[in-house]
């Protein structure tokens, strides 16, 4: 009898797990702005412009406020990312973060102060990069910068 009751609830649990709507890969994850706090920092999340989120491979979803936080947290955490998401910072669209361009630039204010932010086109990317004194990153380069706090991607390596 107590065999037959642990099947059951075992069968239970795989069908409520079933009954989960997975994660899509192909659509941006939800962010409540006003009500969502950044995995990284613990602040409200309040811009789209800023915002970025990413999936991992567990089908789990990280929110951030800035595009810095989520480098650095993915850094810190190492988890294994199935897609990273970043908001186009003029048209505030969701983009996937490895077909963006990145300008990153002292002259940017972000939430964090990180001074990054996403752009879709490239032509658009450098516009803002050359008004703003910044430089422009594919999400490859990136993610090898060390991204320090109230800070922009430093070098990795010296000229010295």
């Amino acid at each position: 009898m107590r065999g037959q009751v642990l099947v059951g609830l075992v069968i239970i649990g795989f069908l409520i797990l079933g009954c989960q709507p997975p994660v899509s890969l192909d659509k941006a994850p939800d962010i409540r702005y006003g009500e969502d706090v950044c995995d990284k920092c613990r602040m409200i999340i309040n811009e789209a412009r800023f915002a970025a989120a990413y999936v991992t491979r567990q089908g789990e979803v990280r929110r951030f406020d800035d595009i810095g936080d989520m480098v650095q947290y993915h850094q810190e955490h190492a988890e294994e990312v199935a897609v990273f998401w970043v908001h186009d910072f003029e048209t505030e669209e969701w983009l996937r973060a490895d077909q963006a361009f990145f300008v990153s630039s002292a002259d940017i204010h972000t939430p964090m102060g990180h001074g990054i932010v996403a752009l879709g086109e490239k032509d658009r990317a450098d516009r803002l990069a050359a008004s703003s004194q910044g430089r422009v990153l594919t999400w490859s380069e990136l993610l090898t910068q060390p991204i320090t706090s109230q800070n922009t991607p430093q070098p990795t390596h010296s000229h010295e």
